[in-house]
């Protein structure tokens, strides 16, 4: 599973935890998930135990897929599920940061789903161009924007300690805004048509999306390019200006 996969286990795990009382095991039933987002969180249990419980979340077992209408190019969405807030147990060396009051920005995306998630970087050059009053922070990997200052991280975790220091998240969906959720930061979030906000976003987000369908496409998609150039540059400026 991706990173944000394993934070929305980390919410599933935590229900089962509240009814049962007893550790986690997150995985298919049979094997059990590894993720760094799952260490230190002490309601897991680190092995496959007979006196833990499963919480059935794993590589095909994702709750926010409908496997049944979901083929190799392209996957559906279970649209009665809604994503809650994940948990991290950072250590204080991950939350080593001085930096206050700034926005980490990510204009980068992975190459998966084939780039469908990708607003497009010369729109976030412009963004942090036409907002000088605002500090933006990047964390060091992908391309870096002119004019953010640069924080190197030294893992997915190293960058939550950074993002739970943040007073906002700008950037697409994936990890880091699971992660914003899971670290009580607030987020603005750029949304295309490949994955459907009112199953993977959170209400506390501002969750910019004009599709009105989501085609959950593994390949290059005009449809989500089209989608994600409806949202435009003074959109998501007046909801980094909005937020409070």
């Amino acid at each position: 599973m991706g990173l944000g996969d394993d934070l929305i286990a980390t919410s599933i795990a935590r229900k089962a935890f509240t009814k049962t009382g007893k550790l986690v095991m997150i995985g298919d039933g049979i094997n059990l998930e590894k993720s760094p987002v799952f260490e230190n969180n002490p309601i897991l249990s680190p092995v496959i135990s007979p006196t833990a419980i499963w919480a059935r979340v794993g590589l095909m077992c994702r709750p926010y897929i409908d496997y049944t209408k979901t083929d190799g190019q392209h996957q559906a969405y279970n649209y009665s599920f809604r994503v809650e807030p994940g948990e991290l147990h950072l250590l204080p060396e991950e939350l080593e940061f001085s930096q206050r009051d700034f926005i980490l920005i990510e204009p980068n995306v992975k190459g998966s789903y084939g780039g469908n998630k990708d607003w497009g970087f010369d729109k976030w050059q412009r963004l942090v161009d036409e907002l000088p009053e605002c500090n933006f922070v990047q964390c060091g990997h992908g391309r870096i924007l002119r004019g953010v200052e640069v924080v190197p991280v030294r893992s997915f975790r190293h960058a939550c300690g950074l993002l739970s220091h943040a007073r906002l998240f700008v950037g697409t969906d994936g990890g880091l805004h699971h992660a914003a959720a899971a670290v009580g930061t607030g987020a603005v979030v750029v949304w295309g048509g490949l994955a459907p906000p009112s199953v993977l976003g959170y209400p506390s987000h501002a969750n910019l999306c004009h599709a009105k369908e989501w085609c959950g496409s593994t390949k290059k998609c005009g449809h989500c390019s089209a989608a994600l150039a409806k949202v435009s540059v003074d959109e998501v400026k007046a909801a980094i200006l909005g937020h409070h």
